[in-house]
């Protein structure tokens, strides 16, 4: 059952009338979380402010409800989804938006999740009033969104996509978090147990029509952003939008180069390394031809397997604060 939260205020006060936009926002809140201490107060401010009509909160009951939330938003012609959660909520909340086909439905980002890691890489800092101002003085920018597709199916981010090693890690990390283990210990177990589980599959893989890399694989890093895995920059440098994807590959890379470099990700670093290289493209084709690969997308599953990447420039209106 999905708890509401309205505020609305009085059409008749005319001295405010000049202030209204007469658009709406939904707040999706992911109620496995503890609600940031001011957010009531948000909510309480927008309607004081008249910034909108109606202002309504939703919190989320089940893995994958932020995108259902938000599909129901945008055929409702809402005009601001505002996410809060981490960069979980905020994938199904993209993937909501974007499955819609509402090209008027903004997002707003609101970190409150363990990671935060989109958040943590573009300098979002939460505050009421930075977010009350920007919301006043109409600060957007248009994100640009990737896309993984597996056959028919299609998923949203936007973030980064991981193919391998990552993608092993996000699989045990979804598991743990079913048997009741969250938090950041669980980022450190999921990694511990990857690396006495995870094989390195073969891989072909081809970046807009022309091959890139034939071999042995330990991780494809996809990368809008630049930060995942908690604090680590996997791809210095990438900008979520400037119309490219940003491509960090880990070849023949023992899982001792891995960690052994963790210090360097998490600086910003490039690593120096034969088999790391660091591209830029529109589309990204990997076939698997021996193993098997997991993907995930913002710390969210999205399958096993042979996929295509491709990038949606400019797809995603996101307030900016």
């Amino acid at each position: 059952m999905v708890i509401l939260i309205n505020i609305v205020y009085d059409i008749n006060r005319e001295s405010q009338m000049e202030n209204v936009s007469g658009h709406s926002i939904v707040i999706i809140i992911n109620s496995l979380r503890k609600m940031p201490v001011d957010l009531t107060s948000l909510l309480s401010e927008i309607n004081q402010n008249c910034i909108v009509k109606n202002c309504t909160a939703w919190f989320t009951n089940y893995a994958g409800h932020a995108s259902e939330l938000a599909l129901v938003a945008c055929n409702e012609k809402t005009d601001l989804i505002v996410a809060v959660g981490g960069d979980g909520t905020f994938n199904e909340v993209l993937n909501g938006i974007l499955k819609s086909g509402n090209t008027n439905t903004s997002l707003a980002l609101i970190p409150n999740g363990t990671g935060n890691d989109f958040c943590r890489g573009q300098g979002i800092i939460y505050s009421r009033e930075k977010f009350i101002d920007a919301l006043k003085n109409k600060n957007y920018i248009n994100y640009d969104a990737g896309m993984i597709t597996q056959g028919t199916n299609q998923r949203y981010f936007l973030n980064i996509a991981d193919l391998g090693f990552g993608g092993h890690t996000a699989k045990i990390l979804n598991a743990q978090r079913k048997m009741g283990l969250k938090g950041s210990i669980s980022y450190s177990v999921a990694i511990l147990r990857s690396f006495g589980s995870f094989r390195k599959p073969e891989v072909q893989i081809i970046v807009d029509g022309k091959p890139l890399y034939n071999g042995k694989l330990m991780m494809l890093t996809v990368c809008n952003g630049d930060t995942f895995g908690s604090g680590l920059i996997i791809h210095p440098g990438a900008i979520p939008h400037d119309g490219l994807l940003n491509i960090t590959l880990l070849g023949e890379v023992t899982l001792w180069d891995y960690v052994s470099n963790i210090f360097k990700l998490k600086k910003g670093l490039k690593i120096d390394h034969p088999a790391i290289s660091y591209h830029t493209a529109q589309k990204i084709s990997v076939t698997i031809t021996k193993g098997n690969a997991s993907i995930e997308s913002d710390g969210e599953m999205v399958g096993d397997g042979d996929a295509e990447i491709s990038i949606l420039p400019g797809s995603v209106k996101v307030l900016k604060y």
